[in-house]
């Protein structure tokens, strides 16, 4: 059996494993959600709180990544030569993706560019990183209310400038907001995660702001939606996404009865979390068959079951197995750095 490495910390893992699996009832929400379950399913998936979930983790992922490789030796240019690679890779398999009748609307592309914008920041303060995501979500959150309908508007006469529009303002990741998600998890990835005190530090954060979803449920009717709900609404999502991550934290570090029988019972979720490219890409290519097909279950709850399922059993076996996931692993080495030899593990 091949161990996760010892720089990943469980609870990022878990946290981004469910990440990726309530982006999963997103994908395939039937219109009519159906009982008890089927509602409980929408809670869970519904709004911002999943891909900011992703977002948040996804930062500390990448901000865990830059620092091992720097204690490891490896010089600052040629980390940063690992991390654009990495984001050129997302980008060409996120729009490679697009092409796909999944229904999906993706995320890696978005994802990718992302790396490449955070390359000059790889090793700015803590202090400047969320200066900048509170100036980021300001800007983004203003600009998305002000010109989503414009240019929606503006994508009909000139479609070719649909992917540029899609990054920046009428897409499911506008560039601007989710940077600021990026940069907040890079500033966590700082803390020593292992601690109570940081542990402490990030779940009280969330409590707080979580506060904001309050407020922010006033967005939720049929009204055009304003600029501070807007803005109330990403805080609240980023506010949901600290409190899980400080939970899990809190819960699964140590060595105590409980970290024990929650590293085993969420292990199946730490190994999605562990290989969330191969799962995200593997769920869009698995939901564009299905739909093409026109295959049983179409309009239920049963592709959310199935893909949950068949992720857990792939990504725990492989994980127990095989080690890093197949995608995390095809990444890792095509963005080797020519010294180095770059250990399983990194992020997706």
């Amino acid at each position: 059996m091949r161990a996760i490495q010892a720089h990943r910390i469980p609870a990022i893992d878990i946290a981004r494993g469910w990440a990726v699996l309530t982006m999963f009832i997103a994908h395939t929400q039937p219109d009519d959600e159906g009982g008890f379950f089927g509602r409980l399913l929408a809670v869970a998936g519904g709004g911002e709180r999943p891909r900011t979930l992703f977002a948040i983790t996804g930062g500390i992922a990448l901000g865990l990544f830059v620092a091992s490789r720097l204690r490891e030796g490896q010089l600052l240019g040629e980390v940063r030569r690992t991390v654009a690679i990495r984001g050129i890779f997302l980008v060409a398999l996120g729009l490679f993706l697009q092409t796909m009748s999944s229904g999906v609307s993706i995320v890696l592309d978005t994802w990718g560019l992302l790396f490449l914008i955070a390359l000059p920041f790889l090793v700015t303060k803590s202090r400047a990183l969320l200066i900048g995501a509170a100036v980021l979500l300001v800007i983004g959150s203003a600009i998305r209310v002000a010109v989503s309908g414009r240019a929606s508007a503006f994508v009909l006469e000139h479609t070719e400038l649909a992917q540029l529009s899609d990054w920046f303002t009428t897409g499911s990741y506008p560039l601007l907001i989710w940077a600021a998600f990026l940069a907040v998890g890079f500033a966590v990835s700082r803390l020593d995660l292992t601690t109570r005190r940081s542990q402490l530090i990030i779940t009280g954060s969330g409590a707080v702001l979580t506060i904001a979803v309050v407020a922010a449920l006033v967005s939720d009717g049929d009204a055009p939606l304003t600029f501070p709900q807007e803005l109330l609404r990403h805080i609240a999502a980023i506010g949901a996404a600290l409190l899980v991550v400080g939970v899990l934290l809190l819960l699964t570090s140590g060595r105590n009865a409980l970290a024990r029988v929650l590293g085993i019972v969420l292990w199946p979720l730490r190994a999605v979390g562990s290989m969330p490219l191969t799962v995200y890409t593997a769920h869009v290519l698995a939901l564009t068959v299905w739909y093409s097909s026109d295959a049983p279950g179409y309009g239920t709850w049963e592709p959310f079951v199935v893909l949950t399922l068949c992720s857990l059993v792939f990504a725990t076996v492989w994980r127990l197995t095989m080690g890093q996931g197949p995608l995390e692993r095809l990444i890792a080495l095509v963005s080797r750095p020519p010294r180095f030899r770059v250990n399983p593990g990194g992020p997706a």
